[in-house]
């Protein structure tokens, strides 16, 4: 079995501003549960990688009259790059990423796993499952490419690219449309990746 246990980086504020409360921090460890070589000690968990996910506030900042370019840039450099690809000077989102799936914004800046665990498209999971997770109230999940046959991997999730032309950049999905699902083989801890149909089309496809 595949798992993510997830720990958390939020200040305690009164009021969000440019320094606080605009950016809460996910930090997961993914591990898999194995059996183990000691037969007195059952099954064990073996970690096998990490991922950085950040949901961005975009709905409190609006709220809060709080200036969301100034919120990412005291954050980091990568975080304010995200501004000026998704949002307009007003830090609203600009009109083609707007689909009406929520206010926020979910990016998920870094999954770290082995390779043997990525043939088996465990990274491909984890990013749907932390999409479902904790993406529920967001326009918008992001994830960063560093090269034309990454952006081709996530692009089996529904990700499209949002920096075109640009050999290294964003994708972005949109919460408000139906996305792949990552299903498991039939060996354990493997997935592939299977189109979600509607009712109508699965009965078609029967």
């Amino acid at each position: 079995m595949i798992g993510i246990r997830v720990t958390g980086d939020m200040r305690v504020v009164g009021e969000p501003d440019e320094d606080d409360g605009i950016i809460t921090w996910l930090y997961c460890m993914i591990y898999e549960v194995i059996e183990s070589d000691d037969d007195d000690e059952g099954e064990k968990e073996v970690e096998i990688g990490r991922a950085d996910v950040a949901i961005i506030h975009v709905g409190q900042a609006d709220n809060h009259g709080v200036s969301l370019v100034d919120a990412l840039d005291a954050e980091s450099g990568e975080l304010e790059a995200l501004y000026w690809v998704y949002f307009d000077k007003e830090g609203n989102y600009k009109d083609r990423f707007v689909a009406g799936g929520g206010r926020d914004l979910l990016y998920i800046s870094d999954v770290r796993i082995e390779e043997r665990y990525r043939e088996r498209n465990v990274d491909l999971a984890i990013v749907r499952q932390l999409s479902r997770s904790f993406g529920g109230g967001c326009e918008l999940v992001v994830v960063p490419y560093e090269s034309e046959p990454d952006a081709k991997r996530w692009s089996m999730l529904g990700f499209v690219v949002s920096t075109e032309g640009e050999p290294t950049g964003f994708m972005h999905h949109q919460q408000a449309f139906v996305a792949p699902r990552v299903v498991e083989t039939d060996e354990s801890g493997r997935f592939k990746v299977v189109p979600n149909l509607t009712p109508d089309e699965i009965e078609k496809v029967n």
